[in-house]
Order: structure tokens, then C-alpha cells, then sequence
């Protein structure tokens, strides 16, 4: 009986996986038609540079965060590259102009939530929703963020002692070839990630967890306008990132199986907070507060987009669709 079974078996789990192999792929192949470009266009910014006079025009808003103009170069680097730039720029600037936990850790919230735009407004293009919303709403977001913070602490005199700086990575500006080269295995990653992702989503689905899992999201993203349909991949957004969660939403967008509304709503609370645990680390690194990296920021997405939802429940479908 083994004898018949086994090659029954082995023959399902073959097809299984050159099934999830590609999925994976079909997810992967427009994702990568997105981020190549992006990556290419930012490494042309880096080259010419062009981040040094953008930073100093966003000089007087950092203060309004409590921050020296100067920060403003942290903050345009990663919001024009991605969360590593950004904190290589932070980490230098500790010593360099003083910066006290608070002001390091406004600095890193802000990061947190406006980052890697090109990339990640590209991708949440490509899953229906429109760039011309998205930039002003990180932007805004962020800067929001970063002035609720920087003001508490000034008015509490919380956090005014010296930050442990832990973080550090190689130097910027690689050559091309080195940039090449981490860049072909990001994609690699990704494509690696996304296939366990995929796997995962597909066992879980088949053991009912996925079911329940939405069940016990329903109280908390509701209120953000995120239904069933779109809450396990929300779920895979905040957890892993943008990149991968945009990936399959992107998938799933242009089969038309999530309502627009409900894309407006995840992309935009997956934009503002996305790959909560390794990106916490990060930030937490060079100093930053893990109380206001991860529950505050948790909190802070989750109250903007409660108020987003009450204005997109008062637009017509037509307002609706020019957004997503």
C-alpha cells in the first residue's frame, strides 16, 4: 500500500511546489518591472548629487520637528534610497551636531515612515493607487510624526540623554559593481521571501488559519477600512515590508478579488507602517526609543488612518477611483 501511496504523494508535493515556484514568479516578475527602474533612477541621484540641495530646502521643517535644518539630509537620503542611507547619514550626525535619545529618535520615526519612496510609491502604484496621493501623504505623515514627538519630548524633557549608537554599515556610494551586486541579491531575497510568503499563505489557507486569523483582525483594521479581503496581505505588509506585501497586493489588485476602497486603505496604512519588527531594529540600533519606533507608531497609523477612512466614507466612488 506504502508502495502506491508514496509516489501519489511525492508526485502532489512536485506539483504543489512548482506551483508556489510560479506564483512566486508571476508576483515577483511585475514587482521587479517596478523596483529595477526605481533603483536605477535613485543610484543616478546618488551619482550626480542632487540629495545635498533637496536636504538643505527641507532645513526649516525639521525644525518645526525639533531637529537642526541639518538633519534634513538624513531624512531626504532615506526618503530618496531606502532605510540604510538614511541611517548611515543619522548615525553621522549623532556626534557631529549633538543630537540628545530624543531628537535621534524623532529623527528615526521619521525615517520609519518616509522612506524608500521611489521605490515603494512605485510599487504601490503598480496595486492601483495613485502616486500623487501617496508622496504628500508620506511626506505629511512623516513630518506630522516627527513634530508630535519632537514637541512632547521638549515639553516633557524626556529622553535628553546621549543615544547608544550600535548601528553601522559600510560606507555609501559604492561603485557600480558592488551596487550591482547587492542589488541582484536584494531581488534574489525578495524572490525568496515571497515564495515562502506565498507557501505559507497556502498552508495556512488550507488549515483554516488564515480564516481565523481574519477573524481576529476584523476589530482592528475595520476601523481603518481594511476588510477580510484584504487583511492577511496587510498582515504580510506590516510585518515583512511593503516590497513584499505590495507584491501580492499588486497580484491580487488586478484581479479585481479586493474592493478599491479596501486598496486605498491597505496600501496607504501599509506605506506609513510596514516591516514593524525589522525596521524597529534597526532604528533601535542608533538609539532610537523602541516605545515610540513600534507601539507609537503603531498607534500613530492606526489613529491617521481612522481619520482618513471618515473623509473616504464621504467621497463619492468617482473621487474613490481617481485615488485607487
Amino acid at each position: 500500500m506504502l508502495l502506491i501511496i508514496l509516489p501519489i504523494m511525492l508526485k502532489q508535493l512536485n506539483t504543489w511546489v512548482w506551483t508556489r515556484i510560479t506564483n512566486t514568479w508571476q508576483v515577483c516578475f511585475g514587482l521587479f518591472k517596478v523596483m529595477i527602474p526605481a533603483l536605477i533612477v535613485v543610484k543616478i541621484l546618488e551619482i550626480t548629487g542632487i540629495f545635498g540641495p533637496i536636504a538643505r530646502a527641507f532645513g526649516p521643517v525639521m525644525e518645526l520637528a525639533n531637529l537642526p535644518g541639518e538633519a534634513g539630509l538624513a531624512w531626504v537620503t532615506g526618503m530618496l534610497s531606502n532605510m540604510y542611507g538614511g541611517l548611515v547619514v543619522s548615525a553621522g550626525m549623532v556626534e557631529s551636531l549633538g543630537l540628545n535619545t530624543a531628537q535621534i529618535t524623532t529623527l528615526g520615526c521619521m525615517l520609519l515612515i518616509s522612506h524608500s519612496l521611489p521605490v515603494e510609491i512605485t510599487v504601490a502604484a503598480k496595486a492601483g493607487v495613485k502616486p500623487w496621493f501617496l508622496i504628500p501623504f508620506r511626506l505629511i505623515t512623516g513630518l506630522v510624526f516627527g513634530i508630535i514627538l519632537g514637541q512632547f519630548f521638549k515639553l516633557t524633557g524626556l529622553l535628553q540623554t546621549t543615544p547608544v549608537v550600535l548601528w553601522s554599515s559600510p560606507e555609501q556610494g559604492a561603485g557600480l559593481l558592488s551596487w550591482g551586486i547587492g542589488t541582484g541579491r536584494s531581488l534574489l531575497t525578495v524572490f525568496v521571501v515571497v515564495l515562502i510568503i506565498l507557501a505559507i499563505m497556502d498552508i495556512l489557507a488550507r488549515i483554516g488559519v488564515m480564516q481565523l486569523l481574519k477573524k481576529n483582525l476584523r476589530p482592528i483594521f475595520q476601523p481603518m477600512g481594511i476588510g477580510d479581503e484584504a487583511s492577511s496581505i496587510t498582515v504580510i505588509g506590516l510585518i515583512l515590508g511593503l516590497s513584499y506585501g505590495g507584491g501580492i497586493i499588486i497580484q491580487e489588485a488586478r484581479k479585481g478579488s479586493i474592493p478599491k476602497r479596501q486598496v486605498l486603505s491597505a496600501v496607504s496604512f501599509m506605506s506609513i507602517c510596514h516591516a514593524v519588527i525589522e525596521d524597529t531594529l534597526l532604528v533601535g540600533s542608533l538609539g532610537v526609543s523602541a516605545i515610540a519606533a513600534l507601539p507609537g507608531r503603531l498607534v500613530y497609523s492606526w489613529i491617521v488612518m481612522f481619520l482618513i477612512l471618515m473623509v473616504l466614507r464621504r467621497l463619492p466612488e468617482r473621487i474613490i477611483n481617481r485615488l485607487a
